[in-house]
């Protein structure tokens, strides 16, 4: 049976369409998260609220590590076997062995992790679950956005989300407490079953895979020391504070993050279409400046808005937890912010082959962020580890911009 060629995206229009469908995904799956934690705080208290968090900020942590980076890689190198009209096929055996020899190293390494911080079997096998579940989400992702199919995507993150919040109300009913992870890990594990890459159906001419290893592995350093603070937080505040402490902290944490994702799913967009139009990732043109600021004051507006509002709706979602978290989640989206838009410069820069630089950029924001959680996060407790992530950020976004402003 024959596939038909996949088409390349319109370039001006497809763009918006594709960043509104991308962020109605990814922010079903955030919902989603957000109501497994909140269940969870609901059922089975704020210890276990705070190990839950924990964990599921250990997955996307471990994510980082090569998953995310596969992901972004094969949207972009899809993206291009599209324009130039070459079989992707060899990228994607490339990029699929990879995939599975990572999901191995990175499953077993989560185990001592996971043990270390007192959980039991039942949790430690959700935990590795989640991890193995999310970085194959992390890599299906990527390939479908890559081959412009944004709509495809938000269908399966709202399937899979539904079945998620299913599974996890039978674990509740069934006070499954050692399992709750376990939903969320299947829902990834369908999407990538349903959204695998493969191929666009072209015959002939294979689109290189010369260097396709090397943007990725620099990618890794790219997202970790960028993505990766903001995941260290929850992991500094479960390691150097109380599991009272930590469990307020994860409200305040689960209610900031999914605002982080506007950032990951038009970064995911703008990868793939300005990979399709050859752009060399600069800041210095009109419009890419304007898109950069634009998305800023929008952010800045939303974000702001849910920290003025934080003191109404934190104790309705949590209600253990919410009153004491409020200060936390109002310093937490400051850091948020910045962190968001040095998303979307970064974004330009990749998709212009540029993972190198964007790498070396972010390394020193991390470095500094994750120094001062380690040293303000047994002194101060959770605002140490926010302290770092906002300082880490603001490193972050201005050596990213700098870049743009410079010609590759």
């Amino acid at each position: 049976m024959s596939v038909r060629p996949a088409a390349a995206p319109a370039a001006a229009s497809s763009v918006a369409s594709s960043a509104v469908l991308a962020t109605v995904g990814i922010g079903v799956q955030g919902v989603a998260k957000l109501v497994v934690t909140v269940v969870v705080g609901r059922v089975f208290g704020t210890e276990t609220l705070g190990q839950t968090t924990a964990l599921l900020s250990l997955s996307v942590f471990v994510a980082l590590l090569w998953p995310n980076a596969a992901g972004n890689t094969a949207s972009r190198a899809l993206a291009i076997a599209l324009r130039g009209r070459r079989s992707d096929a060899a990228v994607n055996r490339l990029l699929g062995r990879s995939m599975l020899v990572s999901t191995v190293v990175l499953a077993v390494a989560t185990v001592p992790i996971a043990l270390a911080w007192g959980n039991g079997p039942g949790t430690v096998l959700g935990g590795v679950a989640v991890v193995v579940g999310y970085g194959l989400y992390c890599y299906a992702r990527g390939a479908q956005l890559g081959y412009g199919r944004a709509g495809r995507v938000a269908l399966w993150d709202s399937v899979t989300s539904v079945l998620a919040l299913g599974l996890l109300v039978l674990a509740c009913v069934a006070r499954l407490e050692p399992f709750v992870l376990l939903p969320l890990a299947i829902g990834y594990t369908v999407f990538a079953i349903a959204c695998w890459p493969r191929g666009n159906g072209r015959t002939g001419q294979q689109e290189p895979t010369a260097g396709v290893i090397g943007f990725a592995a620099w990618n890794v350093l790219a997202v970790v020391t960028s993505n990766g603070l903001l995941q260290l937080t929850m992991i500094s505040a479960q390691v150097t504070s109380s599991a009272r402490d930590a469990g307020v902290y994860a409200a305040a944490f689960t209610l900031a993050t999914p605002a982080s994702m506007l950032g990951q799913a038009l970064g995911q967009v703008l990868v793939p279409a300005f990979a399709h139009r050859s752009a060399h990732g600069s800041l210095r043109s009109r419009g890419a400046a304007l898109l950069v600021v634009g998305f800023a004051a929008g952010t800045a507006v939303v974000f702001g808005l849910v920290a003025a509002l934080a003191g109404w709706f934190l104790p309705i979602v949590y209600p253990a937890e919410g009153a004491a978290a409020v200060a936390d989640l109002r310093y937490l989206m400051v850091g948020v912010w910045v962190f968001t838009v040095g998303l979307v410069p970064a974004a330009l820069l990749l998709a212009a082959g540029r993972s190198r630089q964007v790498a070396s950029a972010s390394v020193a924001g991390f470095v500094v962020g994750a120094v001062l959680m380690a040293v303000l996060g047994p002194v101060t407790g959770v605002a140490g580890g926010t302290t770092g992530f906002l300082v880490g950020s603001v490193v972050n976004l201005v050596a990213v911009v700098g870049l743009g402003l410079r010609r590759g």
